[in-house]
């Protein structure tokens, strides 16, 4: 099976000077005291910030450290984990080792870092991940008003916020490399709306308790929809608009089931991200009996060989604006049959969540069994059932 240790990291601020981006947090060590703050957790900020903590709870970004599949590609290859923290963990807070140096990928030299704070690790993404800044925390409105150091930021809601972990390629061994290409789809498509007019859908609400009502952005980040564990989660985008027609093949005493998938809405291909995504267009025939007659699945996606040297082998995703047809073809039936069309958007193949499983059975460290037996893996996009009517024969 694969070893891959995946890692985007393509720092933004490059605060502490290393020579790679991936080399080392995003964000230095804050003292929370140097802004006039008791604290700098997301539940520190919830406590004024009340709504925006609310959904920042809801969203991946908060499971960025706790996801069992992240724990489980985290502890495949332990020596070069360290690279993931700094995305899913950027804030040098949450780091319980602070690397030294520059240059090594396996086992680089660390230091203990006395001011680790675990509970914040597990906050994954939290707040100062994007609201950092040397001389305080940034907001997006010009006449803010705060009991601590505030920096106006107009530009922290445009793309380089967010590519700064979501667009990442990069090789480092034959089997070690990080393809996160979102950044880069979304540039050669020529879109120019940002990333978070989509998934920081515009908002009115106060920012803090007793505050006057503004527009801002929705902190969920809406996605796919799939949660990283058995709590909440918000409702994801649908990118595409999906249409079933079926229809007699004149002359051939067959029918068809037309499926289109019509990129609609994205501003990138559909699936996006981690290159275990996939969008999967399932068909079922069904006799009047209710049994299985006859099954047709097609998948859109990329095709990776991950050893002994890791290489994309396929990439039939969905373009921004594009429309992809699914057709089947079944023989024409002298009873009545129901056909059945779903539409899945798949996160982790069953095949590799297995092969997570039984790592964990065999006593590598990472998540729990039972987190990764319940993980969900996949969300059900669309679903359509069509009764034909039997022909005479």
């Amino acid at each position: 099976m694969m070893r891959l240790a995946v890692f985007f990291v393509w720092s933004i601020l490059l605060p502490l000077g290393h020579a790679n981006p991936w080399e080392g947090p995003q964000t230095p060590l804050i003292d929370p005291a140097t802004w006039g703050l008791t604290g700098i957790t997301a539940a520190d900020c919830g406590v004024c910030h009340t709504d925006i903590y609310a959904e920042w709870k809801l969203s991946t970004h908060a499971a960025a450290w706790v996801d069992p599949q992240f724990q489980a590609e985290l502890h495949k290859d332990p020596e070069v984990g360290w690279l993931c923290l700094n995305c899913h963990t950027p804030i040098a807070n949450q780091q319980a080792h602070i690397v030294q140096g520059s240059g090594v990928i396996r086992n680089p030299s660390t230091i203990v870092n006395g001011s680790f704070d675990a509970a914040y690790r597990d906050e994954g993404v939290s707040c100062m991940g994007c609201h950092w800044r040397p001389n305080g925390i940034a907001a997006p409105h010009a006449n803010t008003q705060a009991p601590h150091a505030t920096v106006h930021d107009p530009d922290m809601t445009e793309d380089d916020t967010c590519l700064g972990c979501h667009q990442a390629r990069v090789r480092l061994e034959d089997a070690l490399v990080c393809h996160f290409n979102t950044g880069n789809e979304k540039m050669s498509a020529g879109v120019t709306a940002s990333c978070s007019s989509c998934h920081m859908p515009t908002v009115d609400r106060p920012v803090v308790v007793g505050g006057p009502v503004r527009t801002g952005g929705r902190h969920t980040w809406a996605g796919s929809g799939i949660g990283k564990g058995p709590g909440p989660t918000h409702a994801g985008l649908d990118g595409l608009d999906i249409a079933v027609t079926v229809l007699p093949v004149v002359g051939d005493d067959l029918i068809e089931v037309r499926t289109s998938l019509h990129n609609v809405r994205a501003g990138h291909r559909i699936p996006t991200g981690d290159p275990e995504r996939s969008i999967v267009v399932d068909f079922r025939l069904l006799g009047a009996d209710g049994t299985e007659r006859a099954k047709y699945s097609e998948r859109f996606g990329q095709t990776w060989q991950w050893s002994p040297v890791a290489m994309q082998l396929g990439d039939n995703r969905i373009e921004p604006g594009e429309t992809r047809w699914v057709q089947w073809r079944q023989p024409m039936s002298a009873e009545t049959v129901t056909i059945e069309v779903k539409v899945r958007h798949i996160r982790l193949s069953a095949d590799n969540l297995r092969y997570h499983i039984e790592l964990v059975k065999q006593g590598h460290d990472g998540p729990t069994l039972s987190a990764l037996q319940s993980y969900p893996t996949e969300r059900e996009l669309f679903s359509k059932t069509i009764q034909v009517e039997a022909v005479s024969r």
